[in-house]
């Protein structure tokens, strides 16, 4: 065993060299964790998706110490990647490094490349736009003509998977001009999906389900709006009402025989004005 390894290990103050040799004494072939050993980069790539969440809920959640830990996590699973494609590859974890940061670099050019005639400072619009842009060029040459979406993961969630499909189709114009054409798209799916549930037919109506939603992030795309936050605020705004719901419910004894339609949609009210009251 290499006692340097493990000094290094127990080190507090060597920073991210630490979290590599413990990622690499885990990984030893003789002396490390049977379980770490046998890991590829297949067989622990949903660890990255699931920390990543859990990071994202903390942030959600505004815990400072929560975020610390997911964000740690997270590290891990990124510096335990690099190890296995540093084995299995060929290519270090200072080639990663250098390699994204030339990325970055070569994508900040208002920052890194800035011209003295540049005028007056880049929006933040502008920025997007050259971020794009600079990704496309890339991309040129790489990129196999036939699979346009090649570089859109397909292990997104579904209406980040879709945002990302509509960005990348509008670079080749196949996009919408105006929101209003969009939203004239919107009522022609909820026609569709209203005709086909008439038919009880299922994948019709899971096919035209499908189409009001892409629609519908079509829409949010053009609006500016991230459609995965939007979802998010409402599932919370959402389940803070059914909370307040449901303390009235006890508070006032209603028995379950009395909670009509009626006496749910009258609670329902009465719950969202007692919100936006105490959010004013």
């Amino acid at each position: 065993m290499d006692k340097s390894k493990d000094d290094e290990v127990n080190n507090r103050d060597i920073g991210i060299a630490r979290l590599k040799s413990l990622v690499e004494r885990l990984r030893d072939p003789e002396n490390g964790c049977p379980w770490d050993i046998e890991q590829d980069n297949k067989s622990i790539a949903h660890y990255c998706i699931e920390e990543a969440h859990e990071l994202q809920h903390a942030i959600l959640l505004n815990k400072t110490d929560l975020i610390k830990s997911e964000l740690g996590d997270l590290l891990f699973q990124i510096v335990f990647h690099c190890n296995i494609a540093e084995n299995s590859y060929g290519f270090s974890f200072d080639d990663i490094i250098q390699d994204v940061c030339d990325k970055m670099i070569f994508r900040h050019p208002h920052v890194f490349n800035k011209k003295e005639e540049q005028g007056k400072p880049i929006s933040i619009e502008e920025v997007k736009d050259n971020w794009e842009k600079i990704k496309s060029l890339e991309k040129k040459g790489s990129q196999d003509s036939t699979n346009f979406f090649e570089d859109v993961p397909l292990s997104l969630p579904a209406l980040s998977h879709a945002l990302k499909i509509q960005k990348t189709a509008s670079q080749s114009k196949f996009d919408w001009t105006d929101p209003e054409e969009i939203l004239g798209k919107i009522n022609e799916e909820v026609r569709e999906l209203w005709l086909a549930s008439k038919s009880k037919e299922k994948i019709a109506i899971e096919e035209e389900f499908g189409d009001l939603l892409f629609s519908l992030v079509n829409l949010a795309r053009k609006l500016s709006i991230d459609p995965e936050n939007s979802l998010q605020g409402s599932i919370k705004k959402f389940k803070k009402r059914v909370g307040e719901s449901i303390k009235i419910i006890e508070t006032e004894k209603i028995p379950d025989d009395k909670l009509t339609d009626g006496k749910l949609l009258e609670i329902w009210e009465q719950v969202k004005k007692l919100l936006k009251k105490n959010e004013s």
